[in-house]
């Protein structure tokens, strides 16, 4: 009798789990300034002309959208100068509508291109030596054609002098995506593009895509295009991830 009484709490117990998996299956959330964001009507489109891959999330008084140029793996970057990818989030809480979006605007670097857009040659006269490449110091000095200012990046550098690539030092104000940054010293030619700013990037990558579901993460920070003073400059969403959602043709 203990024995099918036991089977019996197995069994239930089992079924429970079997329940729980289900319902989150497929899932989408996130924390938005903090504070858990879980999509109750989530939708994935997919357009057939260009493959690229939107995806709709709805709970209470809040929307968000994510836009991705491609279903493809890999990750996608927010805030740049591709506006096929993007990401806006709405809300009207207490009457109070709201619509932020990963616009390109003017701030700090967040992010400058993985590939130069010149390399330039001669920067390994400052230089240190390290696993075959030449560690160029953390506060390389830039100019750029626009407004920006007191950007300085950590440079990585060939054995011919060429810069390889970089990485942030000082994010400086005033520059926005697509800016050309020229890096000083070495022969003064090599020359690297910002990605985004702070206040307005982020990413989603896209980890899995069946073609009948797809699944992913995504982070990022949008400006307030609404021009409503009752919400803040800007909001963000952090640790954000969508699971197996089913794609359907866009509309």
């Amino acid at each position: 009798m203990k024995k099918i009484v036991s089977l019996i709490v197995i069994s239930v117990a089992f079924l429970s789990c079997t329940t729980d998996v289900k319902f989150n299956n497929p899932g989408f959330q996130a924390y938005r300034d903090g504070v858990l964001f879980r999509g109750v009507d989530v939708k994935a489109y997919k357009s057939a002309s260009t493959g690229a891959i939107s995806l709709v999330a709805l709970a209470q008084d809040e929307q968000l959208t994510l836009n991705v140029a491609s279903g493809a793996f890999g990750t996608y970057y927010l805030g740049t100068t591709d506006a096929t990818t993007n990401a806006t989030y709405s809300s009207t809480f207490n009457s109070v509508p709201l619509l932020y979006k990963t616009n390109v605007i003017y701030g700090p670097v967040a992010k400058m291109t993985s590939y130069m857009f010149s390399g330039g040659a001669s920067y390994v006269s400052d230089c240190t030596q390290v696993n075959g490449e030449y560690v160029c110091g953390n506060s390389h000095p830039t100019t750029n054609t626009g407004n920006g200012i007191g950007l300085t990046l950590s440079v990585i550098a060939n054995a011919s002098g060429a810069v390889t690539s970089v990485k942030v030092a000082s994010p400086g104000n005033g520059y926005k995506s697509g800016d050309v940054i020229t890096i000083v010293g070495g022969d003064g030619n090599a020359k690297i593009t910002v990605l985004n700013v702070e206040g307005s990037n982020g990413e989603i990558s896209i980890s899995e895509n069946t073609g009948d579901t797809v699944s992913g993460s995504f982070k990022f920070n949008a400006i307030n295009v609404s021009g409503n003073p009752l919400g803040g400059e800007q909001v963000n969403f952090q640790y954000g991830t969508f699971y197996k959602l089913p794609v359907q043709p866009a509309p």
